[in-house]
């Protein structure tokens, strides 16, 4: 009977134990399909047609924004924030970006006064403001200034130097987390700082005594490992010598019980080995693989094994980061590895020349891109081209670009200098052995696996599909409670445009989303019954939420840092120079103008005015008109007090209402109820006295019949206002009495086209000199899968090579880079 329920005991002891595992397993697979499902990321990449520029050039650049987990095109965000920021983290240019596509192209005009620095640019959306700062996409921009007197840094300053420190700072990660008593451990060794070309560190292990347990040795980026076998008790050290000293460096203190896990991987295989001390084994441990959020394996031990070995097959797995996590029983990480798993390039791109095989100076040049899969099939894609002068901008192979943005440093808190070096052909067991010491040594990454577990992200910041208008409505009179109330939005858009909405219980209203350009004048009233008759604004007040507060900027950033040697500045800087004051040189040959008689009148100013407004007219004479920067400052509310005076036009209160407001006025012509036009768009009487005398220019006053000549069916008179025109304030707003505001808003940023000369079109013996560094820059080139892109640009007067650089993403979310060379005889 004893053994009976001892067996009893053992089978619910194993039963609970399996559904804690079961449980478990289903939490993390639950949140992680979440994860890419509902709150997947977003990443963006900027794309920029140059590494490095001269005060007074411009910044030509395309943002792709991704799904975080797919790298296709997110379903979430369509608006894109790109900001230049200083060394002093000051935003100095920033742009708003729309985008219903993969992409977004924008520019940057740098004042040609601009200081010499390191300049940062930083893209985000505002969904991504729910993850740490340290995912927005970063990359640092030199700016040399023109000053000739400023030689600015070159390849033995700030930019690309190699680590002289006497004193390296060295950091040592043991494989898994944890060093372990007893066990074999890996340990990675990483000098903080050290990009590729650094200088090798030697070093030894030792214990508390000094006795030698192994040595080290760090290669490229002061990368290195070695192996130790900790024992009970004891403490080790690093021993680096310097010169005439020995600088210290103490290992992480070992656990007397822990894991340990070995992961390596060959050409079919992730191996993963994971062994404890522990007596209990790894009875009751999960073992969770990820991918960006998609789970690519799992594996639990029911046995009370001292170790384990699993094979995971790459075909199971994206090319990418890789998260090993093992769990406990009791639900808590103890081990992690990340590792970074390569696949063979299933897409080529091959770029060729269709019109000759030579090219001269001032030659037109046509190119064929073509964008082929493992099977020989055209793929749909979006990408940019930059081709530049290779002499100047040297290429730089190792350098950041977007498959090593999407595919590694997106997913790594830190820094990875000189990611494509990783990726570049020729000694291949070297650069994995150094990819592998480089995930060793990231231990930080998208998941902090407690929290995640704990609860499901908190989502604080919502995408954007457009520009909206948002805020709320109160008591014109204390306490100053929410109210509900009627609200009514005017602005010019495509014409006019005109909606209205309840606010909510709270007394909330939200429009948009809208998509626009430039800044709009956008009119606002809220009240009771506005729609009707009787409207009443008089115990309404209106609050505009503010603008959204622009996220903190990292001080010290490290994200993406310009990383490139042998740059010949002062040559640079020179033929920028040139360039930038060329464009304001006089060309005698192009603009100077054989002698032309003229005879004419003179026009006067206000003539020329007179001229403009008459173009925006219908093109009939208006019975009057009233041009209202002639009154002076009149301190009329609205255009009514601007037209009282005009024979004809009467304004009074309406008849048969009681307790009237302020609102309840009319206006007549002879009698009858004219028509009003707003920038020739027909509105109502209360959206045209929304209109404040500062935003008119000029007054028609058509009478009744005279005013069916222009206005079809209007023959009861019209009188149409024009609003001024010309440059607007980014942020204006002025609430001019209850229920109504006024005020400016700023829309999308309309990217310019990037110029270059067309020589099919000038005489090339007569046009100025042509000295670009940028040939030519072509954002947003999408392919169908159909045909290949065709582009065509002309040289320049320099002869030399010059690189083709081709960036950007499949459809299916595969990021594509590509370089390739012209030669200009």
């Amino acid at each position: 009977m004893k053994k009976d329920i001892m067996l009893i005991i053992c089978f619910l002891c194993l039963a609970f134990s399996v559904t804690d595992l079961s449980g478990l397993k289903f939490l993390i697979l639950n949140r992680l399909n979440e994860y890419v499902t509902e709150k997947y990321p977003e990443k963006i990449y900027i794309q920029t047609d140059k590494p490095y520029y001269t005060a007074g050039e411009d910044i030509w650049y395309n943002a792709y924004l991704v799904n975080g987990v797919t790298h296709t095109m997110s379903e979430k965000s369509n608006v894109i924030y790109v900001e230049l920021i200083d060394d002093q983290d000051n935003v100095i240019s920033e742009r708003k970006l729309f985008t219903e596509s993969i992409s977004a192209e924008g520019d940057f005009k740098l004042p040609i006064d601009l200081k010499e620095g390191t300049y940062l640019i930083r893209a985000y959306t505002n969904y991504m403001r729910n993850q740490p700062k340290d995912f927005f996409f970063k990359k640092e921009i030199p700016v040399f200034a023109l000053n000739a007197n400023n030689k600015g840094p070159n390849k033995n300053d700030e930019f690309g130097k190699t680590e002289t420190s006497i004193l390296p700072e060295i950091g040592f990660y043991p494989e898994g987390g944890y060093l372990i008593t007893g066990m074999s451990n890996k340990v990675a060794v990483k000098m903080k700082g050290a990009n590729l070309s650094a200088n090798p560190v030697v070093g030894i292990i030792e214990d508390g005594q000094g006795n030698k347990i192994t040595d080290f040795k760090t290669y490229e980026f002061g990368l290195g490992s070695f192996y130790i076998n900790p024992e009970p008790g004891k403490e080790y050290r690093a021993v680096v010598s310097s010169g005439n000293e020995d600088i210290v460096y103490p290992l992480p203190t070992s656990l007397e019980e822990g894991y340990v896990m070995n992961t390596s991987i060959d050409e079919k295989e992730v191996l993963i080995n994971i062994s404890t001390n522990q007596e209990e084994g790894l009875k009751n441990t999960l073992v969770i693989g990820q991918q960006r959020g998609l789970a690519v394996f799992d594996y639990t031990q029911y046995q009370d094994k001292k170790s384990m070995l699993l094979k995971i097959p790459k075909d199971d797995l994206k090319e990418g980061v890789l998260d090993i996590v093992l769990f406990n029983g009791s639900k808590k990480p103890i081990a992690e590895r990340l590792a970074y798993i390569k696949k063979e390039d299933n897409i080529s791109i091959s770029v060729e020349k269709t019109n000759g095989t030579s090219t001269t100076t001032r030659d037109k040049v046509n190119l064929e891109i073509e964008l082929k899969n493992s099977k020989g099939r055209l793929v749909p894609g979006t990408y940019s081209v930059s081709v530049t002068d290779a002499e100047l901008i040297k290429p730089n192979n190792t350098s950041e670009n977007i498959k090593t943005w999407l595919l590694l440093n997106s997913d790594l808190r830190g820094n990875i200098k000189s990611p494509n070096y990783f990726f570049t052909a020729g000694d291949t067991i070297k650069k994995n052995q150094l990819l592998d010491l480089t995930m060793l040594t990231h231990g930080w990454r998208r998941f902090t696996w407690q929290e995640f577990l704990e609860k499901s992200p908190f989502q604080e910041f919502e995408p954007e599909e457009g520009i909206y208008i948002t805020g709320k409505t109160i008591d014109s009179k204390s306490p100053f409670q929410n109210k509900v109330s009627e609200t009514k939005l005017t602005f010019r858009k495509n014409g006019f445009y005109q909606e209205t909405q309840k606010t909510d219980k709270s007394g909330h209203f939200s429009y948009g989303p809208f998509v626009f350009n430039d800044t709009l004048d956008v009119y606002f009233n809220a009240g009771e019954a506005i729609s009707s008759k009787k409207p009443n604004f008089d115990d309404t007040n209106i609050i505009l939420n503010p603008p959204k507060q622009k996220p903190s900027i990292i001080p010290n950033r490290v994200i993406n840092p310009f990383n490139q040697e042998d740059i010949d500045v002062e040559t640079y800087k020179k033929k920028s120079q040139n360039n930038i004051f060329r464009n304001f040189k006089y060309d005698g040959d192009r603009e100077l103008l054989d002698e032309v008689k003229l005879e004419g009148k003179v026009t006067t100013e206000e003539e020329i005015k007179e001229i403009e407004r008459n173009k925006r007219t219908r093109f009939f004479a208006p019975s009057h008109r009233v041009i209202v920067g002639e009154l002076g400052t009149h301190g009329a509310n609205d255009f009514m007090e601007l037209i009282a005076n005009i024979p004809g036009v009467r304004i009074g209160r309406k008849q048969g209402y009681e307790n009237q407001t302020s609102q309840d006025f009319e206006v007549n012509i002879r009698g009858l109820k004219p028509a009003f036009y707003l920038d020739d768009v027909k509105v109502d009487l209360l959206t045209a006295r929304s209109v404040p005398q500062t935003d008119i220019d000029f007054i028609d006053v058509h009478n009744t019949g005279q005013a069916s000549g222009g206005y079809a069916l209007e023959a009861q008179g019209i009188i149409a206002i024009y609003s001024k025109r010309g440059k607007r304030n980014k942020v204006d707003i002025s609430d001019r009495k209850p229920g109504s505001v006024n005020f400016k808003t700023s829309g999308f940023y309309n990217a310019r086209e990037f110029y270059a000369p067309d020589y099919s079109l000038v005489d090339r013996n007569r046009s100025r000199e042509d000295r670009r560094t940028t040939l030519y820059w072509k954002p947003n080139i999408v392919t169908n899968g159909y045909r290949n892109a065709e582009v065509s640009f002309y040289t320049s007067d320099e002869r030399g090579t010059f690189q083709i650089e081709i960036q950007g993403i499949t459809d299916t979310g595969i990021p594509i880079y590509k370089t390739d060379f012209l030669e200009v005889e």
